[in-house]
């Protein structure tokens, strides 16, 4: 669905054009105005513009108007909407000046100046650079991106001898000064297009208490045909048609998110905490270790079945201490190592080793290394953040209760500014230490046990409810006098994670 709101300057778009006209060649001699539109130009250089690029073109068209678009991702906002207006302003309008921005370098450069530049031949006389251009009426296109608003203010309209156009592209991710210093500048044209992120900024505030001072338009999947059906009902089968990725995603919503952008809210936390469930019979066994650095903590958590406990957390500075620790606590859970799955980023690395040289080959995870889904995700981290609150969100494991740090931690990590193509990315923990958030050692070991383990071991319970056994193994480990003895003084030292 699209959405439209008649905003200043709107007129139906069928007054702007008849697409059965036969187009007039490209001409740049004079101020054509209205009469070489953007979807002429877009028609010229070869493109079929769908409906909603064509009603967005229509209201960007008057002088004065301010345009606000919410994409889903892949719509083809940049290519066959952003581009096509850029060339149309720089030939309809002598010695007009555009300037094109993004949060991202590699945004502006890579993704809107290599879509414009693919069209420089049907513009014999322009000269087309990485991130500019200009033609041989003295229009000119400039685009940068930048932190520093003084940047922004040196551009300004001269009215009909020279008229002003902005574009912010993924405009969820601009910081507000610039959009002050954009006003400023006092446009003719402003264009913001973005896919949704977050409740926040100037962006979102377009299509809120300040939708009034714009033309809205929301764009879902289902209005670009080129988007396949298939992947969309896969991508909604995989998270669930109310997750905040789909909602984004899909059907170009703003993504409801905690206070600033929280992965995990408190209130859904509680809610998982505070719904009584059942713990499965027969299930599979996932241990993950999230090991110190600095004064963090070492944590191992377990998961059998749809039930996670912190079987330990402590401080130790000295890894091969620590290692042993951890392996003693394997060895007296009865793990096997392909049960359980380690942290293997930095430090992480260490730690891995001198397991592998002990004889306990985990699988190591590696928090930056690039997700499964790397179209929603900046990297396996991210993925497992994101993945774990769609898992408490839908309550499906019993999550320890009446731990105080591991809920605080839950609750504190927040994404970080959106990336321009859309992906989602944590603040870094360099940056939480700067606001005073503590590592989530607790909150990774058993989001990280959430995922399914590689080995895909389940287990079910023996007879006496008591200790559990590997199917196929007739021989029961607590079925004995010396390992029910053993299993006494697990629970002693508080690791009989709920037995």
């Amino acid at each position: 669905m699209v959405t439209k709101d008649e905003g200043p300057g709107y007129e139906p778009v069928e007054k702007w054009h008849d697409l059965n006209d036969d187009l007039e060649p490209l001409d740049s001699e004079d101020n054509l105005g209205h009469m070489c539109t953007p979807w002429s130009v877009a028609h010229a250089i070869g493109q079929t513009p769908y409906q909603w690029q064509l009603d967005v073109m229509a209201d960007v068209v008057p002088t004065g108007s301010r345009t606000s678009v919410k994409a889903a991702n892949g719509s083809g906002k940049t290519s066959n909407l952003v581009a096509p207006l850029v060339l149309w302003h720089a030939l309809a309008f002598k010695n007009s000046t555009t300037v094109l921005t993004s949060a991202a370098w590699r945004q502006v450069r890579e993704q809107i100046f290599t879509n414009i530049r693919m069209h420089s031949k049907s513009f014999p006389g322009w000269k087309f650079n990485d991130s500019d251009f200009e033609t041989p009426t003295g229009s000119r296109c400039i685009g940068f991106s930048t932190d520093d608003p003084g940047k922004f203010e040196g551009w300004h309209s001269r009215g009909e001898d020279g008229p002003l156009m902005i574009v912010i592209d993924e405009a969820k991710t601009v910081k507000d000064q610039i959009f002050e210093a954009r006003s400023r500048c006092q446009p003719d044209r402003e264009l913001l297009i973005s896919s949704p992120g977050p409740m926040k900024g100037k962006f979102y505030e377009s299509f809120t208490k300040n939708s009034h001072l714009y033309n809205t338009h929301t764009i879902t999947a289902f209005e670009c045909p080129h988007i396949s059906s298939e992947w969309v009902s896969q991508q909604i089968e995989e998270y669930g048609e109310g997750h905040p990725l789909i909602r984004s995603m899909i059907y170009g919503e703003f993504m409801e998110m905690g206070e600033d952008g929280t992965v995990i809210p408190l209130p859904v936390l509680e809610r998982c905490l505070n719904t009584p469930m059942y713990e499965n019979q027969d299930f599979e066994v996932h241990a993950f270790c999230d090991f110190a650095a600095g004064g963090d903590e070492n944590v191992l958590a377990l998961r059998r079945g749809n039930k996670i406990e912190i079987i330990k957390a402590w401080h130790e500075k000295n890894t091969m201490s620590g290692c042993g620790q951890f392996i003693t606590m394997f060895n007296e859970l009865k793990l096997k190592p392909e049960w359980i799955s380690a942290d293997a980023g930095g430090m992480g690395k260490v730690w891995c080793d001198r397991f592998d040289e002990l004889g306990w080959p985990v699988n190591r995870v590696d928090f930056g290394s690039k997700p499964n889904n790397k179209q929603l995700y900046f990297n396996r981290i991210a993925e497992i953040w994101g993945d774990g609150a769609r898992m408490i969100e839908d309550k499906k494991y019993i999550l320890p209760k009446n731990d105080e740090v591991l809920k605080q931690q839950i609750t504190s990590r927040k994404w970080d500014d959106f990336l321009s193509d859309g992906r989602m990315k944590l603040m870094s923990k360099e940056k939480m230490r700067k606001e005073g958030i503590g590592s989530p050692d607790r909150a990774e070991a058993v989001l990280g046990c959430m995922q399914p383990c590689p080995a895909n071991t389940y287990t079910h319970m023996g007879n006496k409810g008591l200790g559990f056994f590997e199917i196929g193994n007739n021989d029961d480990f607590f079925n004995n006098e010396e390992n029910s003895r053993f299993n006494s003084e697990i629970h002693e030292l508080g690791m009989d994670v709920g037995y």
